[in-house]
């Protein structure tokens, strides 16, 4: 007695079965390895398209950050020590900071953890600077430009930095703010 799928469908009563050769072997692998290159790399590609970089999103805060007129400062024109105690209980312990023309600091939460901002004037100019302990390996330099202003970050030992500051002076303030912050 033979059992008969209800769903399957062959040959007609009479006629000679259909018979295929096999794939060669080549052709199996080669398929098999393009549909699993083709999973990984479109992963790979939405993964980068879908979470932008550290470098990029504490750019984007700080630029947010300096447009913000009036801000509710933490510290108001601190000395370097205030800074540096302030900025350590933030970040942790050796964070690169400005040492001079420091007007204002503040704390916020970037990407789930703590970051300073600090307002510092270079040239009579307002330059906007984050500073934040990475876990993750960023970008070593990363600029930006949009519209009037200009923003940098980089990395420094454990942490990432971002400046923010007028297009016009950023090849002064740029450089000003990096070599301070080493």
């Amino acid at each position: 007695m033979n059992l008969v799928e209800a769903e399957s469908t062959g040959p007609i009563e009479g006629d000679a079965p259909l018979v295929t050769p096999p794939r060669p072997l080549h052709r199996r692998v080669s398929v098999s390895l393009l549909f699993t290159l083709t999973i990984l790399i479109g992963t790979v590609v939405a993964i980068y398209m879908r979470f932008p970089t550290r470098n990029t999103v504490l750019m984007e805060e700080a630029r947010a950050g300096h447009r913000e007129a009036a801000q509710a400062w933490d510290l108001v024109n601190p000395t370097a020590g205030e800074l540096r105690a302030w900025a350590i209980g933030v970040v942790g312990k050796d964070p690169p900071l400005p040492r001079d023309g420091v007007t204002g600091a503040r704390d916020l939460e970037v990407l789930g953890h703590r970051a300073a901002m600090i307002r510092l004037v270079i040239d009579g100019e307002p330059i906007t600077y984050l500073v934040q302990f990475t876990r993750v390996i960023a970008p070593e330099f990363s600029d930006a430009t949009d519209g009037d202003l200009h923003a940098i970050a980089w990395r420094h030992g454990s942490f990432t930095c971002a400046a923010v500051g007028p297009k016009a002076s950023s090849a002064v303030w740029s450089r000003t703010v990096q070599s301070m912050t080493r």
